[in-house]
């Protein structure tokens, strides 16, 4: 068999797909995870189009590279991927990845029945993990997000919908989240997947024109401008014992997330503690489309950031990821798609 390169990979599911790349690559250098990142795009970015696009992905992938830590401190590095680039940080992909270092025994745990605590570094900051071991494997995953916070709000105009509020929030990634009966969608769960993916696609396209938000990633970085990153559909969760809302999200065209978002979940409980309908301690719930959920807490509150008036907070998610299967993937030299296409 010929190879011009041959990439082993883990694939999980919490919901939606992430591929975490476990071997095949070089040393990432550089001094942080931003410096990583970017000497993976520059070096190595014909792994994350071929492992994300198709034919070996989809539209709807996500994916992880694990790397050496960036701090002294740290026990693993990750680098999260979508088919059209990078994500400086992602909650889902986080989920899979921590769960994946247990599976293929990378970190191991003294307590088969016990809890593990990691520090991961990312592009977006320092994520502190706790896992839930039952016979050694991780039946639950908690992990305190990067800072995240509150941005207010600013009206957005959508083509076919006209004027709607967006509530705006950072929890890792930008958001802006529109109530769905604004925008024509009475229910995110009786909805016609084609009808969501067209208002949620028309949506993104207007917000991303129309809202420019800072990054909020590393002092290099602090106050650029740019596009917000993700829109969130929701509606009010009617559930007695949990407070939450009901999202899609969409990062992508013709794209509309299987989960709830962690990041998205983080940038929703920074809103509602800074509107002061939660409070410290408090459970939030994002429920997906499909009746998944991600469950945040608020850890810590009231953090500031130089310059930004914000309301800030920690927020603690929870979730789950399952193994689906392990593989090596073979990028063959006479393979016109070694490097994956976007249809």
């Amino acid at each position: 068999m010929r190879a011009k390169q041959i990439i082993h990979a883990w694939d999980y599911h919490h919901g939606q797909a992430t591929r975490v790349v476990v071997g095949g690559l070089p040393p990432l250098r550089g001094a942080t995870m931003l410096e990583k990142q970017a000497y993976f795009a520059a070096h190595c970015d014909h792994v994350r189009s071929s492992l994300m696009q198709e034919p070996r992905g989809h539209r709807n992938m996500l994916g992880a590279v694990l790397t050496d830590p960036a701090t002294p401190d740290g026990d693993i590095g990750m680098i999260f991927l979508h088919p059209r680039g990078f994500f400086e940080m992602c909650g889902d992909s986080t989920f899979s990845s921590v769960a994946c270092l247990i599976d293929a025994g990378i970190i191991s745990a003294d307590d088969p029945d016990g809890e593990l605590t990691l520090k991961v570094d990312t592009v977006a900051g320092r994520l502190d993990v706790h896992v839930q071991l039952a016979g050694g494997e991780p039946v639950g995953i908690t992990f305190n997000n990067v800072p995240s916070y509150a941005l207010g709000a600013q009206t957005l105009r959508v083509e076919g919908c006209g004027e709607v509020e967006a509530l705006l929030g950072y929890g890792g990634l930008t958001y802006a989240y529109v109530e769905a009966r604004q925008v024509g969608i009475p229910s995110l769960r009786e909805v016609d997947p084609s009808r969501l993916l067209e208002v949620g696609g028309q949506v993104l396209h207007d917000a991303r024109a129309q809202i420019h938000l800072p990054a909020y990633v590393g002092p290099d970085r602090l106050g650029e401008a740019r596009p917000v990153d993700l829109i969130t559909l929701w509606e009010p969760l009617h559930a007695d014992d949990v407070k939450g809302t009901r999202v899609a999200n969409f990062y992508a065209p013709q794209t509309c997330g299987r989960t709830p978002s962690g990041t998205g979940l983080a940038a929703r409980t920074a809103i509602e503690v800074a509107a002061g309908r939660l409070k410290a301690g408090e459970t939030f719930v994002h429920e997906s489309p499909l009746g998944l959920r991600f469950l945040a807490r608020p850890v810590v509150t009231g953090i500031s950031r130089v310059g930004n008036g914000a309301p800030g907070i920690i927020p603690a998610l929870t979730a789950r990821s399952f193994l689906m299967g392990t593989a090596q993937w073979v990028l063959h030299p006479d393979d016109p798609f070694q490097a994956g296409f976007i249809f």
